[in-house]
């Protein structure tokens, strides 16, 4: 009996604290709505932060990315590597590669 009563515990405290952490994050997500509907929500970033992507060390790049290009259908616009052929998003062709691949052979 004892068992049955530490498992109802447990499981009385596992689902009040999966409670808590839902009713805050719902609250949060009412908040930042109602935010912005009424207009208060902050502008978009700009400077250093809106001009290009973040890389892993934190830096930011400016300008275009070396040995990248965009897919040219007008709802995807995804980089993508230069050598590529196809979108990695949509996945559609995206002509010749801008360096095209070229096999060496080990000369003697």
């Amino acid at each position: 009996m004892a068992e049955f009563i530490l498992f109802i515990a447990i499981f009385v405290g596992i689902m009040a604290v999966s409670a808590l952490i839902f009713g805050g994050w719902f609250l949060v997500m009412i908040v930042r709505g109602l935010a912005s509907f009424l207009g208060l929500r902050p502008a978009p970033a700009t400077g250093p932060a809106a001009i290009g992507p973040r890389r892993p060390s934190g830096a930011v790049q400016i300008g275009p990315v070396p040995n990248q290009r965009t897919c040219p259908y007008e709802l995807c616009k995804a980089a993508n590597d230069g050598s590529a052929r196809f979108c990695r998003r949509c996945g559609r062709e995206l002509g010749a590669p801008l360096h095209p691949l070229v096999r060496r052979a080990a000369t003697w």
